[in-house]
Parts: C-alpha cells; sequence; structure tokens
C-alpha cells in the first residue's frame, strides 16, 4: 500500500502584542495554523518511532484545532499505529465527519479498514475517496482498493482495480507490475509482457520487471529470451532483491 512521506515543518512563532497595546496591532493568531506545525512534528516523530513526543505534538494539534479534520486524521493515525484500533475507528469517523468531500480521508480510513480484515468496508471506502472531486491520488485509492481485495483473496477485482489505477497514472510502476505479476500467474502472459515492456519504455527497466519477464518467457518456452533477461537483471541490478530471488529460484 502506499505510504505518505511527511515533511518535518517549522513550528510558527505564537503571535504576541505589541508594547503599544493597540487592538490593531495584536497579530491574530492562526489556529489551523499553528495545528498544522504541530501535526507536522507529531508524525515526523511517529515515523522515527518517537511516540511519546508525537502523542504530545498531536494532541497540542487537536487543543489548538479540534473541529479540524487533519488533526483528527493524524491522531486517527497515531491510534493506528499503537494498536488502539477503536480509538482510531471513532477518529476516522470523526475526521469522515469533519471533511465528508476530503479524499484523502477515505482512502486513509480504507488502509486502516483492510488492516483489521474489513475488507467490504475498506473497498466503499477507497471507491469513496476516487469520487470526491479535487481528489488528486486516484490511481493511488485504486492501487490501495486492489491490495485489498488480493488481500481478500479476490484476484479478479484486484486485477480490474490495478488496471484502474494504471488507467489513471501509466508512471504507477507498482500497480503496472503488480498488475503484469496476475496477468502471468492467470495465464494472460502476452499481455502481462506487453505491459512490462511499455512501463520500461515510459519509466526506465526495473529489477521487478526484468525478473517478471524471466518468468513470463519461461512460461511460453522462449528460453533464450529468459536467459537474456536473467542476465540483464544480474548486470544491472546485482545487488537487487529479485535477483538474489532470481539465484533463489523463488519468483
Amino acid at each position: 500500500m502506499t505510504k505518505t512521506v511527511w515533511v518535518l515543518g517549522v513550528l510558527m512563532a505564537l503571535a504576541g502584542c505589541s508594547s503599544s497595546g493597540s487592538p490593531h496591532s495584536e497579530t491574530k493568531f492562526d489556529k489551523i495554523q499553528a495545528a498544522e506545525a504541530r501535526i507536522a512534528l507529531g508524525l515526523g516523530y511517529l515515523n522515527s518511532d518517537r511516540y511519546q513526543q508525537a502523542q504530545q505534538n498531536l494532541q497540542q494539534a487537536r487543543q489548538y484545532a479540534p473541529n479540524y479534520y487533519r488533526t483528527s486524521l493524524s491522531m486517527a493515525y497515531y491510534q493506528q499505529r499503537v494498536g488502539e484500533n477503536d480509538k482510531a475507528d471513532r477518529l476516522y469517523q470523526q475526521a469522515l465527519a469533519q471533511a465528508s468531500e476530503k479524499g484523502d480521508v477515505y482512502n486513509n480510513y480504507g488502509v486502516f479498514l483492510c488492516e483489521q480484515q474489513r475488507f467490504a468496508a475498506a473497498n466503499d471506502a477507497f471507491l469513496q475517496a476516487v469520487v470526491q472531486p479535487y481528489y488528486h491520488r486516484v490511481s493511488d485509492s485504486y492501487e490501495n482498493a486492489a491490495f485489498c481485495q488480493l488481500k481478500a483473496g479476490y484476484v479478479e477485482r484486484a486485477k480490474a482495480l490495478f488496471s484502474k489505477a494504471v488507467d489513471h497514472d501509466p508512471l504507477n510502476v507498482r500497480a503496472g507490475l503488480q498488475l503484469a505479476k496476475l496477468e502471468i500467474d492467470t495465464g494472460q502472459v502476452a499481455e502481462a509482457v506487453a505491459r512490462i515492456k511499455r512501463l520500461h519504455q515510459r519509466v526506465g527497466v526495473q529489477p521487478a520487471g526484468l525478473l517478471l519477464l524471466v518468468k513470463a518467457y519461461q512460461q511460453q518456452g522462449y528460453t533464450e529470451r529468459a536467459a537474456h533477461d536473467a542476465q540483464r537483471l544480474a548486470q544491472r541490478f546485482p545487488e537487487s532483491k529479485e535477483y538474489q530471488l532470481y539465484l533463489a529460484n523463488e519468483y
């Protein structure tokens, strides 16, 4: 599933009054901006496994802006990370009530639901994400939905959703290669080979793509082509996990 990279923000300085005491010279305190600064700090600490500092900053964000959806969403993610799933669920629901038009809220809730193996509800959440206006991570949500369906054991549904992800972003490497893998596994080898080659033309040769080509050509009985791509894998990506899988014959 897709992971968000959070960048640490700079904590804004709290505004104070000027020496004149005039109400017109008083700088207005922006609660949303202050909450965002605390969210950035909290999530940065969380991604560094500094949970106490993360909790303190996220709680401060909620004190600044308790009705702001991102404070609820961030605290929900914190509770998810520490295994407080009931609390996380309530906070995700709160974020949805605060911002029912935000695709990110549905997407993140879908990830949580899938982790809880609530697959139908997760799929509904992902599909709600992609129909929200001004949501720009449609491919990512389709990809998340596909991986969730795959986890639930629904291969054909997963293929359809990976295909949607690729339709919305032809440069989505993970979705494209996962779709190709499923195509190989279900006998659509020629389609998979064509898909991998198109992807390589667009984004460059990928070690996972080369390993899939080796597998596909072996299934088709094209031993020379398989050997050629195995050699490319060895030469270009000798330290990759894909090459180690090839050497161990685990692909």
